[in-house]
């Protein structure tokens, strides 16, 4: 009987985890677009557009370093149509000085959803500081495999691909303007891609690959974490991306402690614990970071998002576009006095050495996070049509938001 019992117990014990894991993954592609007026889309057409770089057509095997980084790149204008480009056109094209930003995406995306999360990712990034300078950057990866008897085994698998293309984000970096203060915003396994690259910049290995060549150059990157689905102890040193820390002036991590996928993330397998963006970093994790405890900074957004895992609640709400702002356009340089606003066109000072000082808000402990409350209903959401942007968008249901 007892036998039996144990069997049952572990049978039923499966299938839940499987259904748990399946479940996580519908929530994480269920997305519910934020509204984009026409009047928003045409005043954003001085600005020009944004930059997709895609890995779909790269070796895609974790555990071979990879020997070619050939990216396919597309420009997006703001108010036409998406067209093909190159790196070296992109190169060309960045606003001199002012920040970039490079998105990633998490897994179980699929190309049409990836394009989509691009599109508002940059209006809702230009909405935080429309007055300011941004250089965009959305790097699309092959994470839409989804197995449904086998969640896990994708879970896994993905986490590894994001590993990889670690490597192909760290050569991306390589190419940009090292004057440029760079940010790398993740969200869900595209926070698994920022780790591995940082880890990889910093003289780490990555699935048996370490950087060949002279050191990276000094350049100053911020990393701003949205549902992190990575260990919240594998930034530590002498952990899995024990080296990230090192190439970066800080990473900011939003959490959110009611998030259902991360909460059956440690169910995926042995190796995988609690969740970085539902934990936060933990007083033991603090005292393990040493030196590198100040760049860990954290803002609270539990009753800002709510429940679900999708990309969507986080880009849906500008309140969050404002507040980690800060980190995005640290030391502005406008490319041109009469293009910008005037909070834009504040002369920078230098320290002692030359270098730029960094105004970032200080980190906030433990107790005392920095919370982010939606100032009301979130407007009704619009489904995406993909290019152009000047066409009517047809109506869709309302984002699901949780307020305090």
């Amino acid at each position: 009987m007892k036998s039996l019992f144990r069997g049952t117990r572990d049978s039923l014990s499966s299938l839940a985890l499987v259904l748990a894991l399946f479940c996580a993954a519908i929530l994480t592609t269920l997305a519910a677009p934020a509204d984009l007026s026409a009047a928003e889309c045409t005043g954003n057409c001085q600005h020009g557009g944004y930059w997709i770089v895609s890995t779909y057509r790269m070796p895609q095997e974790p555990g071979c370093c990879p020997k070619s980084m050939n990216f396919s790149c597309y420009y997006k204008p703001v108010c036409s149509s998406m067209r093909p480009s190159s790196m070296s056109e992109m190169q060309a094209s960045l606003i001199p000085g002012a920040p970039t930003c490079i998105f990633v995406h998490g897994s179980f995306v699929g190309i049409d959803h990836a394009l989509d999360e691009a599109r508002y990712t940059y209006h809702w990034l230009r909405r935080g500081k429309p007055q300011c300078p941004l250089n965009v950057i959305c790097l699309v990866w092959p994470s839409d495999d989804i197995d449904a008897l086998l969640p896990a085994v994708s879970v896994m698998h993905n986490g590894l691909l994001a590993d990889h293309n670690g490597i192909y984000l760290s050569h991306l970096i390589d190419c940009l303007p090292a004057e440029s203060p760079l940010s790398l915003i993740g969200h869900s396994h595209g926070t698994r891609v920022i780790s591995s690259c940082l880890h990889f910049r910093g003289g780490g290995d990555v699935l048996g690959c370490k950087r060949t060549g002279p050191p990276c150059p000094n350049r100053s990157i911020v990393g701003i974490y949205a549902a992190a689905a990575i260990n919240h102890e594998w930034l530590v040193p002498g952990d899995k991306f024990g080296q990230a820390l090192t190439q970066v002036d800080c990473i900011l991590n939003l959490v959110n402690r009611k998030d259902i996928a991360l909460t059956v993330y440690p169910l995926v397998s042995p190796r995988y614990g609690r969740a970085l963006s539902q934990t936060g970093t933990t007083m033991i994790d603090r005292r393990r970071l040493g030196p590198y405890n100040q760049k860990m900074h954290e803002m609270d957004l539990t009753f800002a998002v709510g429940i679900r895992h999708a990309w969507s609640l986080y880009y849906s709400n500008i309140e969050i576009s404002r507040a980690i702002s800060p980190y995005i356009h640290r030391h502005r340089r406008p490319a041109g006095a009469n293009d910008f606003a005037e909070e834009c066109d504040q002369p920078e000072l230098q320290t002692s050495d030359g270098s730029l000082p960094i105004d970032l808000p200080e980190p906030a402990s433990r107790d005392k996070r920095i919370s982010i409350m939606l100032p009301g209903p979130t407007p009704a959401a619009v489904t995406s049509a993909l290019f152009p942007e000047d066409e009517p968008l047809p109506p869709a249901p309302e984002a699901e938001t949780t307020t305090k």
